[in-house]
């Protein structure tokens, strides 16, 4: 008895196995890349993201590098983004998934400098921290994109909102950034100027409405995974995609 027993756990071991084999098996491989106009990810997190009634301006993998670290030449990070707009003074959305390499995470989600209205925001049953702050072009990855001067030559402010949370044990980050051209007479979101106290509630209200977050659709065919193009890459640091640190490796010997 004691032999058919032992005989027997193996084989259901081994249909137990064929079956989650067979359940991960209908996902496919892990995909990333751009299914039409929306960025997906099967999974680390299974989503698909894009912006709202905003036209594609271009997309695609990227490759930054976080200088802030210990990492001789900066912190390689792998990059999947997708900018929405059309360009000029009209309003500008960005999706981005950024993956730090083994051994380092991302750190707690820290807010722009001088930022306001920080909370949570949901998308997709997954809550975000989200902030709203001014961009100054002249160090900006995506200032390529759009207008970064007045015709006098000053530099054109822009108001964002940004939507940031952690994925797959911290190695994964997705941001969400919309953008609209600074109103003129607005110098500080501290202390708006008379007859714009209504400019945050409206502008993060579009931010909200501007992206449509859901899960990944089941069929992939298609996906394009490109490399992204117009983006200072030289500029893409921890002003958009936070801090990482590397984890602490213990010697118990």
């Amino acid at each position: 008895m004691k032999y058919t027993r032992f005989r027997r756990f193996p084989l259901a071991l081994v249909l137990v196995v064929a079956l989650v084999a067979a359940v991960a098996g209908c996902r496919g491989a892990l995909q990333r890349g751009m299914l039409g106009t929306a960025y997906v990810s099967t999974a680390r997190p299974d989503i698909a993201i894009e912006a709202r009634n905003m036209p594609l301006m271009t997309a695609g993998r990227g490759m930054a590098s976080l200088i802030w670290s210990d990492m001789l030449g900066g912190l390689p990070i792998q990059m999947w983004l997708a900018v929405y707009g059309e360009g000029g003074l009209a309003p500008l959305a960005v999706v981005a998934q950024a993956a730090v390499p083994q051994g380092w995470y991302w750190d707690s989600i820290t807010s722009h400098p001088q930022s306001v209205d920080e909370t949570v925001e949901t998308f997709g049953g997954v809550g975000y921290q989200a902030c709203t702050f001014i961009v100054d072009p002249a160090r900006d990855p995506f200032s390529g994109l759009v207008t970064a001067v007045h015709p006098d030559g000053s530099p054109q402010l822009w108001l964002a909102r940004s939507f940031a949370a952690r994925f797959n044990f911290n190695d994964d980050k997705i941001i969400m950034e919309y953008r609209e051209p600074l109103p003129e007479g607005v110098e500080s979101l501290a202390a708006l100027p008379f007859g714009h106290s209504e400019l945050l509630a409206g502008f993060e209200q579009r931010a909200r409405d501007a992206f449509a977050v859901s899960v990944a659709p089941q069929e992939l065919a298609g996906v394009k995974t490109g490399f992204i193009q117009g983006i200072r890459w030289q500029y893409m640091g921890q002003n958009f995609l936070g801090t990482a640190s590397r984890y602490d490796i213990y010697n118990f010997d």
